[in-house]
């Protein structure tokens, strides 16, 4: 008996039966008339090549192209997706720094000197078309720069052919060299001195890395727009080459200092991401992506894909957001957000913040950043800030924040300048005539607290949220000061440094938590460093005790620490440092977290290592005295900016007494408050870099 679905399956086969009989008809293959076969040569197979005749191309033809149904059926094909990218090449850069394949690569040069000559190494970090010629600029050791001709025209196309050890000349053959180094994809610019047994000092960490010269400002981000609301960075990418474009937008608002208008803020990006679902899933479709999401001081929007139609969807986002402006006296929602989905929203937002700080490491650190930067509102008082409240003065409350509003972008990818510009005047125009901007004056200031410089700390103690968790945890901060070059280098090597030891001790030898750590803090310009501990099996108290005291005894470690095992660190970090971005995203990330934190240091990496190949042990010791050591040289306790915070789990000692879990969030409020008290608000100020 034959299954089900054998009738549909006979029908199939007639139908490909008669399309064979066809092609037989129109074209017999004859083995006879073949003549010898050609053999493969790995599995010895036999084949022929034959002509495919016209007539089967024909009715191939015929058959690939699309049968629409008739339209009787009342079928119809799916509008078309305007997010469909259709233009993937690559924009031309500009003429006079320009690709060549030996652009970033590193070089030895034979130059005269006297009448001996010898081989400098260089890297070429320019070129350009003058006249026909190939024009390249190499950058050498001691910072000096020279253009040379290429004698052989070496085209992008023969990329593949450049590899270490290619040999050529300048100059008409004056000048001979051949490359030592050459760049993997991402990378930027590589020196090498080319010297096999350096590079494996290098390795092997007991000599310093090779800092490659600065980038030409043309690789990095530009400001090419800049007025009283709006600037716009833009770079135009060099590493990854692909059609791909990155916009990120960040909206400062005024007079974002409370609860309610953060909470505002909010529920704003919610419901305008919640009004875009639609849009946003047909250029997902598309591999275009999109992202919308608040701050203290306003909100952001990025906006990345096929830069194709990055544009398109940048500004379908802009329209929606836009909406709720230059609506003074109206307090119904604007007609881009359905009535419907204010409480909906509303309803999510009120769960996210109920279940904001369940994670106790989470937590501890959250508590420390409401600690140090009074502009941030806790989850708890924005939650209650939005009691009753309703869709009228939730529109009221959004006319007063976005009535004044300065934005500032950063385009990078696949987009030449004039992409920027029209990037630029696509959020011009999305700002509307009812714009006003907001000067630089009003601007909000960051401004973190400054912690007392004591001999005792400052401890605050705080329940779990989750009062059935069980777990415990600490972190111990140490506030160093302002942003400083060599302060933040000493920072990250102590850190370096201290890392594997402090986690070695705490964690694997005396299973003192599950999570264990250390690192750098940079909060708005002020430079810190924290250790975390996080415990099931000791007390808070034990916990911040330990890390006091692997502080004091790690110090005879670090004092008797060996030239080499010190050179290890230094290098290390520094190859850490000089690593290439993994990824366009990555690079575009980098770049515009220094536009947002307003350093503009764009090369701050490469600036570090130079930096830290001048740090001695001698000055990572007096750091670690002056900051983290908990005595003198007296052997009593000594003053430092310390502060402790304990999260408290379940039946732990030391958890203050909660009676109802729903005022934990006024007793965290509270123990922020009393901290800012107890410093009478002093903080670093207005940090400018």
């Amino acid at each position: 008996d034959l299954p089900s679905n054998s009738e549909e399956k006979k029908a199939e086969d007639n139908d490909v039966m008669m399309v064979d009989k066809d092609c037989l008809a129109a074209d017999v293959f004859d083995i006879e008339k073949a003549g010898a076969p050609t053999i493969e040569p790995r599995f010895e197979t036999k084949f022929w090549v034959e002509t495919i005749s016209p007539s089967i191309m024909k009715q191939w033809e015929q058959y690939s192209m699309p049968q629409l149904p008739s339209s009787d059926l009342e079928l119809a094909l799916p509008p078309i997706n305007s997010y469909i990218p259709s233009n993937f090449e690559l924009k031309p850069l500009p003429a006079d720094d320009s690709s060549h394949p030996l652009l970033n690569c590193s070089v030895k040069v034979c130059i005269g000197n006297g009448k001996k000559k010898q081989w400098y190494p260089a890297c070429v970090v320019k070129f350009k078309m003058e006249k026909n010629k190939h024009l390249l600029l190499l950058h050498f050791e001691d910072e000096h720069e020279q253009w040379y001709t290429l004698d052989s025209k070496i085209v992008d196309n023969e990329a593949d052919d450049i590899e270490a050890g290619f040999e050529s000349s300048f100059d008409n053959g004056k000048v001979k060299f051949k490359v030592t180094a050459v760049p993997r994809e991402g990378e930027g610019i590589v020196f090498s001195y080319g010297d096999a047994d350096h590079e494996f000092d290098v390795e092997d960490g007991v000599a310093f890395p090779p800092i490659p010269p600065a980038s030409p400002a043309s690789r990095l981000p530009q400001l090419v727009y800049n007025n009283n609301s709006l600037k716009l960075w833009h770079m135009q990418d060099r590493r990854f080459k692909r059609p791909l474009g990155d916009l990120r937008l960040n909206f400062v608002c005024d007079g974002m200092n409370d609860e309610l208008k953060q909470a505002c803020m909010d529920l704003f990006c919610r419901i305008c991401a919640d009004a875009l679902a639609e849009t946003c899933y047909l250029a997902s479709v598309c591999e275009l992506g999109s992202s919308l999401y608040s701050n203290d001081t306003g909100f952001s929007i990025r906006v990345n894909g096929f830069d194709d139609k990055v544009i398109l969807l940048a500004k379908e986002v802009l329209d929606v957001v836009m909406s709720f402006r230059g609506r003074d006296g109206h307090t119904n929602l604007p007609s881009t957000i359905k009535e419907s989905r204010f409480d909906a929203c509303l309803e999510v937002l009120r769960r996210s913040y109920s279940n904001s700080g369940m994670d106790a490491s989470n937590f501890v650190t959250g508590l420390r950043l409401l600690c140090l930067k009074p502009s941030t509102k806790s989850s708890f008082s924005k939650l209650k800030a939005l009691e009753g409240i309703t869709s009228h003065a939730f529109v009221d409350c959004m006319n007063q924040v976005l009535q004044k509003i300065s934005v500032e972008a950063y385009y990078h990818g696949n987009v030449c300048r004039e992409d920027a510009d029209e990037a630029a005047r696509m959020i011009s125009e999305a700002l509307t005539i009812h714009h006003r901007g907001l000067p630089k004056k009003k601007m909000p200031s960051k401004l973190i607290i400054k912690a007392k410089d004591a001999v005792d700390h400052h401890l605050i103690t705080s329940p779990t949220v989750d009062p059935t968790d069980n777990n415990t945890s600490v972190e111990v901060y140490f506030q160093i000061g302002k942003d400083d070059l060599t302060n933040r280098v000493l920072i990250d090597l102590l850190e370096h440094v201290l890392d594997e030891p402090f986690y070695n001790e705490l964690r694997t030898k005396e299973q003192f938590g599950y999570e264990v750590s250390c690192g750098a803090r940079w909060t708005f310009g002020v430079l810190g460093m924290s250790f975390k501990v996080t415990t099931s099996c000791k007390t808070a108290d034990e916990a911040s005790a330990r890390v006091d005291r692997f502080l004091g005894d790690f110090r005879a470690q670090l004092e008797s620490m060996s030239d080499e095992s010190f050179m290890e660190h230094l290098v290390s970090l520094a190859k850490e440092k000089l690593e290439m971005f993994d990824s366009m995203e990555d690079e575009c990330g980098s770049y515009w977290s220094e536009i947002c934190e307003g350093r503009y240091d764009f090369e701050g990496h490469r600036t570090e290592v130079q930096c830290l190949k001048s740090i001695t042990k001698e000055s990572l010791l007096t750091a670690y005295d002056d900051w983290l050591h908990p005595v003198c040289k007296k052997g009593k306790p000594k003053k430092r900016r310390r502060v402790v915070f304990h999260v408290i789990g379940k039946g732990e000692v030391g958890r203050p007494e909660v009676d109802d879990p729903s005022e934990i969030g006024e007793i965290v409020d509270g123990l922020v408050t009393d901290f800012h008290k107890s410093v009478k608000g002093e903080s670093w100020g207005k940090i400018t870099f």
